[in-house]
């Protein structure tokens, strides 16, 4: 256990979760307030080549919060969240995404907006505080935005997305478009992974009623390397489903440059899944075309299938 809090995205972390915590424990501590970044699993290709990129050291990883005190960025739901957050002290909150289950025994700093990243909120709060940004920063929570929003493609993405991408880029010194571009290609660099490996890379857990469901979600530009694969995907999806005692486990595969998806389903409200999400399944697998969002196209639109 540690006296200084623990700024920590979820389990899975992608590079908006990483880069994040690791720009928000240094705000924390440029306004003398002590943080320690920390992470809730391994980092994937892109997010390592990112800290390459901008030399800059992982997270800690944390392996169990219990008896911590942490600060949540990029998700406020206990079934994301690091192993112990149920018995940890959650003293903030920083996040994009639906309210969550989160529950505290006593007011905290809670701030949620609709923007496409978590990395745009934490560059605003430099901004309120009149703290620069060093060049490092500015290109983490720069890869963080570019990465959540699919370089702004996503239609999550809001015009205040647009303009701090704009100001980091400046103060990173790169085109974002250029650097957008070679997140893409790691976004895309799939042949060599394990299933289970695609299937829990970007992968989150949701509670609608009494059902347990996971999703996950993969972005890529050549989503023919997870297709061409698809009957060993989704043995491991009903693996992992059965692993981790799941009603529902969903993969996305989203196309960046098509802009929609391939989504694959295996669970025991299949049909209902698919009506919700207006999709055809053929042998578990449905085409969802102009869908690329997670977080905006498909989990509000779920919750009618268990209702």
């Amino acid at each position: 256990m540690t006296n200084s809090p623990y700024v920590i995205g979820h389990q899975q972390p992608d590079t908006d979760t990483i880069c994040s915590a690791l720009a928000y424990a240094h705000l924390k501590r440029a306004q003398g307030a002590d943080a320690v970044a920390a992470r809730a699993g391994e980092l994937n290709p892109e997010t390592q080549f990112v800290l390459d990129r901008w030399d800059v050291e992982p997270p800690e990883y944390l392996d169990d919060a219990s008896g911590e005190r942490l600060i949540l960025v990029d998700h406020n739901e206990h079934g994301q969240a690091v192993t112990g957050s149920r018995e940890a002290a959650i003293i903030e909150v920083v996040d994009h995404h639906r309210i969550g289950d989160i529950r505290t025994d006593e007011p905290i700093f809670f701030l949620n907006r609709p923007v496409g990243s978590t990395a745009t909120i934490i560059t605003e709060l430099y901004e309120d505080a009149g703290i620069e940004i060093p060049g490092d920063v500015a290109g983490l929570l720069l890869s963080g935005l570019l990465s959540d929003t699919l370089v702004l493609r996503s239609p999550t993405t809001t015009e205040t997305d647009r303009a701090v991408a704009e100001r980091l880029a400046e103060r990173a010194g790169v085109d974002y478009e250029e650097y957008g571009k070679a997140l893409l290609e790691r976004k895309g660099a799939l042949g060599e992974r394990e299933p289970s490996e695609i299937v829990l890379g970007d992968f989150k857990e949701f509670e609608f009623g009494s059902a347990h469901v996971g999703i996950g979600q993969i972005e890529t530009v050549t989503p023919e390397t997870v297709l061409d694969r698809r009957a060993e995907i989704l043995e491991a999806m009903e693996a992992t489903r059965s692993e981790r005692g799941y009603t529902d486990l969903l993969l996305l595969v989203t196309d960046i440059l098509e802009e929609d998806s391939t989504l694959l389903v295996r669970g025991d409200h299949a049909d209902a899944i698919a009506e919700a999400l207006e999709a055809t399944l053929t042998d578990h697998i449905a085409p969802l075309p102009g869908v690329v969002s997670r977080k905006k196209q498909v989990v509000p639109n779920l919750s009618p299938a268990f209702e």
